[in-house]
């Protein structure tokens, strides 16, 4: 019992011991303090509050005020303008009002002086003065009187009209109220004043502080030690900013930020005069002073939330630049000074965007690093190998290229606001200048063999950044499309400053090829757009460079590649099934052509040579084989075209049909020459055998080919079905004639011609007759009336008496078979009055 009653008196105790620790760990955070100090602030916070409430209030009675009295002076000097305008209009209408009754007058005046003089001379000639004449001219003075009374009255009845609508005008204009629009005029007229004699003023004068600072240390006559003139020009600066600082704390205006920007500009030009001119301070302190007064026009900037400061800022950075000379090291710690001056500007386009803060140092900065580039450059060999200053240089200039990309493109995001047009500009001003700089520094170092990886560089940065605004900024399209088209100008740069001017349109080809295919695999409009472009600059380049220099060997590779790289699109366009739109419809015929084209050059640059070295002295005419190649190959193509029906359409079977007519043309060009050296019945007779098989081949593909083109022009309707038949018979006849009279040498005038004439007709007759067409019946009648009356006026009287009696029964013979064929359906002649079209025989 007594056990238990210790162990509750020890639990109360350390109950006891743990209120006391809370109640001293209460009383130590002074919680009532903390209490009455947060309502003494709010006091203070409703008390400052009301303050501000009345002195918006006190300001806003005093705009109300100031408008008051700008309303009643704009409206006195109107009323005034006004006045003085009526009295000027009244006076010069009362003078041409009195003018134009003066002129009446006298014209009164001087008709009447007339009159009177006319009837003087009457009564002096003693006319009577009871003639008519008198009376006309009392009726003519009357009329006078009353024609001039007439017009005064008009004229005063004018004048009143007119008075009295000028006075209501007036009036009018008397009581319009002064609008907001003139009062804005008025006080943009007076701000526009103010703006040069306060802001422009402020700033030059600042200026020409600035640079009388730097200018007055150069001068030697100055009686004063380096270091006393680097001191007077800390103090300078540093006593303009106190002042700057004084009257900021009563009142930020133009006039303080404008002392308190030359301030820290002078600052920024003591510390580069006491280091790049004077040496009076070594590196490090000299970089420690350079962070500090950054640092310290950052932090005014942003406190006064004033852009000059920030620009005098970078004028006053910048402007030493001149001091700059000297060993390398100077020309290091002026590159690590610059680039604090940009790290600045970057740091002000975070918090503000300031776009001539940003267009300043981008020129002062530009400026600066070709100015560093040249005292680099200065003494260096051009063939010399690749130096650690080299390497700084393209380093600083890299580094200054990737801060004025970030500038426009980090403030936008962080306000997020969008792009201005100015934004736009710097960005595309840093990308030429700063691309043209680097590219000037790795030639001149000697590095011209990576110029093609720097345009990979440029590319990767410039299509990361248009990923990065598609995705975090979708609606700013100007600079997505400035991104992705200077990230694909420098993806085309690649290959001719990697590879050079002579692989040119094959890396073009490459890139083009690649990424249309992919944008059409994929269906992405930009790909598609993109790969166009590079695929059209691979043609550009290969009309320019290459197709001028076709004895190149390496033509004929670049123009392969090109043909397959057209037909690889090709091919992707028709596994997507996309060959809608007249661009891809265009690109489809260049292809069909191309591969023409293409298939005519192999033959000419490569068979030609291959045929010269294997039949040198063969027999054959090399020029002859070449040709009807060429023929072939356009035959074939010609026939393949309608056979890919996801092509056809009525253009290309118009190309089809200009294929077979061009090949038809070559051919009977071509048929003037031997296939053989010499004629066919001249040379051995292996050689005579091929060459004449030869001839028959491309004969027999040629009234194929011409069977072919017939039928396209039947079944579309251009011709009709009679022709088919004729027209393949007739060529046939034709060429058949053509090789008999150039390759066998025999003339026209043997009779072996005139019977083939009159075989064909035998079978045009008899064809007609089977399949009731007149036209090719009528045509095989016409050619045995010619082939009879070739035989009797040309062929008899070059024939031995023997080849005249053959003659004589192969002709009897021929005829009479053409006249049992019309016996034979002498009975179907009177049923058939013309040619049976398709139609009608369909319907039969």
């Amino acid at each position: 019992m007594v056990d238990n009653l210790k162990d509750i008196l020890a639990r109360q105790k350390e109950t006891l011991t743990e209120l006391q620790n809370e109640i001293s760990r209460i009383e130590a955070s002074d919680l009532v303090t903390e209490n009455k100090s947060l309502k003494t602030e709010l006091l203070q916070c409703q008390d400052s509050l009301k303050k501000e409430k009345d002195y918006n209030l006190k300001l806003s009675e005093e705009n109300k005020n100031l408008r008051n009295a700008i309303y009643e002076q704009l409206y006195n000097e109107k009323i005034q303008i006004l006045n003085s305008t009526n009295k000027k209009l009244e006076a010069y209408y009362s003078s041409n009002i009195q003018g134009e009754l003066n002129r009446l007058i006298r014209y009164e005046n001087s008709v009447k002086k007339r009159i009177d003089e006319m009837a003087g001379i009457l009564r002096q000639n003693r006319v009577d003065i009871s003639d008519d004449i008198y009376k006309r001219l009392e009726e003519l003075q009357k009329l006078l009187n009353a024609k001039v009374t007439a017009a005064r009255e008009e004229l005063q009845r004018n004048a009143k009209t007119f008075e009295e609508a000028r006075f209501a005008e007036f009036e009018k204009l008397r009581n319009e109220q002064v609008t907001e629009h003139e009062i804005k005029e008025r006080v943009k007229q007076n701000n526009i004043e103010s703006f040069i004699g306060l802001n422009i003023i402020n700033k030059l004068g600042i200026l020409l502080l600035i640079i009388g600072v730097i200018t007055a240390s150069q001068f030697t006559y100055f009686k004063l030690p380096d270091v006393l003139k680097c001191v007077f020009a800390f103090l300078i600066g540093g006593l303009l900013l106190v002042a700057g600082e004084i009257l900021n704390r009563k009142k930020p205006n133009v006039f303080s930020l404008g002392i308190t920007s030359g301030g820290i500009a002078i600052l920024y030009v003591a510390l580069a005069l006491s280091f790049f001119r004077f040496e009076v301070i070594e590196k490090y302190p000299a970089l420690g002073l350079c962070v500090l007064i950054t640092a310290g026009a950052f932090v005014l900037s942003q406190r006064y939330n004033s852009q000059t400061i920030s620009a005098f800022a970078m004028v006053g950075g910048y402007l030493p630049i001149f001091s700059i000379t000297g060993s390398k090291s100077m020309i290091y710690g002026a590159m690590i000074y610059f680039v604090i001056l940009n790290v600045l500007a970057l740091s002000i386009s975070i918090n503000k965007k300031w776009s001539i803060t940003a267009y300043i140092g981008f020129w002062l900065n530009v400026f600066g690093s070709f100015y560093i580039t040249i005292i680099m450059m200065e003494e260096r060999s051009y063939r010399g190998p690749v130096l650690i200053d080299d390497l700084m240089t393209i380093l600083y200039i890299t580094f200054a290229f990737a801060i004025y990309t970030l500038i426009p493109v980090v403030g936008t995001l962080k306000k997020k606001l969008a792009f201005k047009t100015s934004d736009i500009v710097l960005l595309a001003l840093n990308t030429i200048i700063s691309a043209v700089l680097l590219y000037l520094v790795f030639y001149a170092v000697n590095l011209s063999d990576y110029t093609g990886v720097l345009a990979v560089a440029f590319a990767a940065v410039y299509m990361a950044l248009g990923r990065f605004v598609e995705k975090l900024m979708p609606n700013e399209k100007k600079a997505r499309a400035l991104f992705f088209i200077t990230g694909l100008t420098f993806v085309v740069l690649i290959i001719p400053f990697q590879f050079g001017r002579v692989w040119l349109s094959l890396g073009w080809l490459v890139e083009g090829v690649a990424i249309l295919s992919y944008g059409i695999y994929k269906e992405i409009k930009a790909f598609k757009r993109t790969g166009a472009i590079v695929s059209l600059l691979c043609l550009l380049a290969f009309v320019i460079f290459d197709l001028t220099n076709i004895s190149s060997s390496l033509f004929v590779y670049k123009y392969l590649a090109i043909t397959i790289g057209s037909i690889a699109v090709m091919g992707a366009l028709i596994y997507k099934k996309d060959l809608i739109g007249k661009q891809i419809k265009l690109f489809k015929y260049a292809v069909t052509l191309n591969i023409w084209f293409f298939a005519i050059y192999i033959i000419e640059a490569k068979l030609n040579k291959l045929l010269s070295e294997f039949l040198v002295r063969s027999g054959f005419d090399i020029d002859y084989l070449i040709t009807a190649a060429v023929v072939l190959v356009s035959f074939v193509l010609a026939y393949i075209i309608p056979k890919i029906k996801v092509l056809l359409d009525r253009v290309m079977k118009v190309l089809s049909v200009i294929i077979y007519v061009v090949g038809l043309i070559i051919l009977f060009a071509l048929n003037f020459n031997s296939p053989v050296i010499g004629y066919l019945n001249e040379v051995p007779l292996t050689i005579s055998i091929i060459g004449t098989i030869e001839l028959a081949v491309i004969a027999l593909l040629s009234i194929f080919v011409v069977k072919d083109l017939v039928l396209t022009l039947v079944t579309e309707k251009r011709l009709g079905i009679e022709w088919y038949p004729l027209i393949i018979s007739f060529y046939f006849v034709v060429i058949l004639t053509q090789n008999l009279i150039t390759q066998f040498r025999l003339e026209m005038n043997n009779a072996a011609i005139s019977i083939i004439y009159l075989i064909t007709a035998l079978a045009w007759i008899t064809f007609g007759f089977l399949k009731r067409y007149v036209l090719i019946r009528r045509f095989g009648l016409g050619m045995c009336i010619l082939a009879v009356a070739k035989l009797f006026i040309i062929d008899l009287s070059f024939l031995s008496q023997g080849y005249r009696i053959v003659s004589y029964f192969v002709f009897g013979v021929t005829l009479i078979a053409i006249s049992f064929v019309y016996q034979y359906f002498n009975k179907k002649i009177d049923t058939i009055s013309g040619v049976i079209s398709d139609d009608k025989k369909d319907n039969s």
